[in-house]
């Protein structure tokens, strides 16, 4: 049986050191700190984070409480005011600089995406690509898209799952600044708060007015959905979450994006392509069927079903997870995996309960997969 070990130099310890090391000002021996009126403080109560990847402990969000929410929201009024009078030029060119500093730090924040969700290291390291690409396209179109346009009449705020916290959260705020607007960002509870301090560290070093603050949805969302002077609301999430901010949103006039998890499906019926549809089951599972076009339901033609089988099965068959950071070697890439853990323990839980009550009503396995086949350390 083979033997892993953790990469070297990967240790959460090791991780945590470089991100002190990159961006002091926002982490410090005890845990990050959150931006508040322009500084990085170290203000509310730190919450122990239970690491998915090994289940070790690691520090987690200082959550404020809603007088500290209020004052982030009131400075990022003021800096509101003077970003959005700011020309285009030097939004670009601040923007850039951002840019340019996650690019030299990319390794470090896919680290701590691993570390804090689970996410394997390709899978990782894409949402921190996909972050800073995006951006990059934006930057070149931004002239066009904003000819006969002004900015917001004051900041956007942005409630965000923690799942992409790169490629969802941070890709927004970047181009809510390029377009004029000053932005106010709450740290998900679940994870990801590591990266987006580093991230958020390095848009404020280059001049950009963000602000960033922990806490619970009922305290910090409250506010960043119903302060008086919000511009937007951008909220990415599950529709519990979704439903309780459009409540609070109903009756009023605030611009908002609700962006909310939903379960599509695939209808195949006189259909033929199956290495086509094969290649398209196979990046449906990236980062366990997290995206949103990672439909998890198959309608299909009864006739057609044995056929689809044939093109379903195998692909489960070449799915590889397993602990995201586990070698060989020492000298060994990290692995390409599609699964590593689930964000926490009673999500696998509610998995495992999901599965065993369709299997009582009659559900088929079609594949069943052993821990034994994972990569993971003893």
């Amino acid at each position: 049986m083979t033997s892993f070990q953790l990469k070297p130099g990967t240790a959460f310890s090791d991780v945590y050191d470089r991100a002190r090391a990159i961006a002091p000002e926002a982490f410090d021996a005890f845990g990050i700190r959150n931006l508040i009126e322009g500084e990085w403080v170290a203000v509310g109560d730190v919450r122990e984070h239970r690491s998915p990847v090994d289940g070790s402990i690691i520090p987690g969000p200082p959550l404020v409480d809603r007088a500290t929410a209020e004052r982030a929201v009131k400075f990022a009024l003021d800096e509101h005011d003077t970003w959005s009078q700011t020309e285009l030029a030097e939004r670009k060119e601040k923007v850039v600089a951002a840019l340019d500093l996650l690019t030299e730090h990319r390794e470090v924040l896919s680290l701590l995406i691993v570390w804090e969700i689970g996410k394997p290291w390709r899978l990782a390291t894409t949402d921190v690509d996909r972050a800073i690409e995006g951006v990059r396209w934006y930057v070149e179109q931004i002239d066009r898209q904003l000819e006969g346009r002004v900015p917001l009449d004051g900041p956007v705020s942005n409630i965000a799952s923690w799942n992409y916290p790169m490629s969802v959260q941070v890709h927004a705020e970047l181009v809510q600044l390029l377009a004029g607007n000053a932005v106010v960002a709450k740290t998900p509870t679940q994870g990801g708060f590591h990266a987006l301090t580093l991230a958020h560290a390095l848009m404020r070093r280059v001049g950009l007015p963000v602000s960033l603050i922990s806490g619970a949805g009922g305290t910090v969302g409250d506010v960043l959905v119903g302060a008086s002077g919000i511009g937007a609301v951008s909220f990415v999430g599950g529709r519990a979450n979704g439903r309780e901010v459009a409540i609070k949103l109903e009756g009023s006039d605030r611009r908002h994006m609700l962006e909310e998890e939903g379960l599509n499906a695939w209808g195949i019926w006189d259909f033929s392509d199956w290495d086509s549809l094969a290649a398209h089951i196979r990046k449906g599972f990236e980062y366990g069927k997290q995206r949103c076009t990672a439909y998890p339901r198959f309608v299909v033609q009864r006739s057609l079903f044995a056929r689809f089988l044939e093109a379903y099965e195998p692909v489960l068959q070449t799915l590889k997870f397993g602990h995201p950071l586990a070698v060989e070697h020492p000298d060994d890439e990290l692995p390409e995996l599609d699964f590593g853990p689930l964000i926490s323990a009673k999500k696998a839980s509610e998995v495992t309960n999901r599965f065993d009550e369709a299997v009582s009503r009659g559900g088929i396995p079609l594949v069943r997969r052993s821990l034994g086949e994972g990569r993971f350390l003893e």
